[in-house]
């Protein structure tokens, strides 16, 4: 196994030792059955010679971690191989005191929830007008009028690819001294191209968290948190190390290593690609499909290359494209989503096969639930999930409080907030959800069905 970066030169170096060192495969038992499997175990090592330690880098991983803040234009990096989740609860942490209080994205990741709980914080939560767009610039503008939060974290991009220019944010934080973690897990492309949308170091926020592999020829499990200008790097670090784990994968560093050695190199395909997709919608529109991207980004808004979703009947279109070979990245019950980019190589045949997989345009079930509002915040998160709580059957739910998070995956986006009154809403929803077989953590078999952790008063 070869590489081009100064990690990759390092593992090559290291792999001739005798290892008498974790892991317990010592470099000689393939970990996996695969032909390529003793090839990955010489570069899966320790924190050996040479090698530099991820909790307190000194060496050839501050070296990374200088050269992926210099690729990104900002002022810091830190390195994850825990995903976008550990820069997130890092960062946060790091910048809101505990029992402090927070401005999030009601759409974020489920991160986000994790870091609150640990934190003891409040949440106030900015929902968009419709199930799935981002929150319009005013209403993160109008809810920054009221209590002034410790930290503003907005979403940017969605899930599915959709943004707005969140600069008049970050700039109307900072006035009011709040700090600013853009959770940009599917954005590390973004910037990358003239043609993309910006990435949002442009606006100035304190930091940003990535999850590289979300978008990018990485490993799964790599991320970055970048810092801008007023980055706090000694209360950052910090928590990056005390939730780091001790022990960890020098390949998926080695992946970060290369994918950073790569784009200091161009653009990485994307100005041509995102030239491309734009084909691609208005290819799929003429068929009578609705894009959500294409309808996005004419409304004047950015929307981001690296994702298709084709509107319809989720299932129907899901089992069209597993029938032609293709897997989608997400059936929901109103379309699928496909997670796309250069790496693929697609050329207009290539497309061709995948407009002729999805057929003709299918309508969405008639009875498709709206994603259900927020429910009324009577408790902290962290003391809701903290006390006392009971069972209880899910048709039974409306109007307790919630003693843990309900979240369908993916996205990862809670549906069910501990700390707020179930609504009557959100318990439909959720028996709607669970009906057409989809995955939602947080709700349990139970004699009755399924059933919610509440709170016991």
């Amino acid at each position: 196994m070869t590489g081009e970066g100064p990690l990759a030169r390092a593992l090559d170096a290291a792999a001739p030792r005798e290892r008498l060192h974790m892991p317990g495969h010592f470099g000689r038992v393939p970990p996996l059955a695969a032909p390529w499997a003793l090839a990955a175990a010489a570069w899966d090592q320790t924190e050996s010679a040479g090698l530099d330690a991820l909790s307190e880098p000194t060496g050839v991983l501050a070296g990374l971690s200088a050269r992926a803040a210099a690729a990104y234009g900002a002022s810091a990096a830190w390195l994850s191989v825990q995903g976008a989740t550990l820069p997130m609860l890092a960062g946060a942490l790091a910048m809101v005191p505990a029992g402090g209080r927070v401005l999030a994205d009601r759409q974020s990741h489920r991160s986000v929830l994790a870091a609150a709980i640990l934190g003891g914080w409040w949440v106030d939560w900015v929902s968009p007008a419709r199930v799935g767009d981002p929150p319009d610039v005013a209403d993160w503008l109008a809810k920054l009028s009221g209590p002034r939060p410790d930290a503003v974290l907005p979403l940017y991009p969605s899930y599915d690819g959709r943004g707005v220019d969140l600069e008049p944010v970050v700039a109307a934080a900072h006035a009011r001294g709040s700090r600013v973690l853009v959770d940009a897990a599917h954005g590390a492309h973004l910037g990358r191209a003239a043609a993309l949308p910006p990435h949002p170091l442009a606006w100035g926020p304190d930091l940003v968290a990535h999850g590289l592999h979300k978008t990018e020829p990485v490993l799964t499990q790599t991320g970055l948190l970048l810092a801008g200008a007023a980055g706090e790097a000694a209360s950052v670090g910090e928590w990056m190390r005390r939730l780091s784990t001790s022990s960890p994968s020098y390949l998926l560093l080695a992946s970060i290593d290369q994918y950073i050695e790569g784009r200091r190199a161009g653009d990485g395909g994307w100005g041509a690609w995102a030239e491309q997709m734009a084909a691609v919608w208005d290819r799929l529109a003429g068929r009578g499909f609705s894009i959500g991207q294409r309808d996005w980004a004419r409304t004047g808004r950015w929307a981001d290359p690296a994702k298709l979703t084709v509107r319809g009947d989720g299932a129907v279109l899901a089992a069209r494209l597993r029938a032609a070979g293709f897997e989608p990245e997400h059936a929901a019950a109103d379309g699928v989503t496909l997670i796309v980019g250069p790496a693929l190589g697609y050329d207009r045949h290539e497309w061709e096969r995948v407009v002729a997989a999805l057929g003709e345009p299918t309508a969405p079930p008639a009875d498709l639930a709206a994603w259900p509002p927020p429910g009324t915040a009577v408790l902290r998160p962290a003391a809701a999930v903290a006390g006392p709580r009971r069972q209880v059957a899910l048709g039974a739910a409306a109007g307790l409080v919630a003693a843990t998070e309900v979240t369908p995956y993916p996205p990862g986006v809670p549906v069910v907030v501990p700390g707020e009154r179930i609504s009557a809403e959100a318990a439909q929803w959720l028996q709607d959800w669970l009906g057409r077989g989809a995955r939602v953590e947080g709700v349990e078999p139970s004699r009755e069905g399924a059933a919610l952790w509440v709170v016991d008063a």
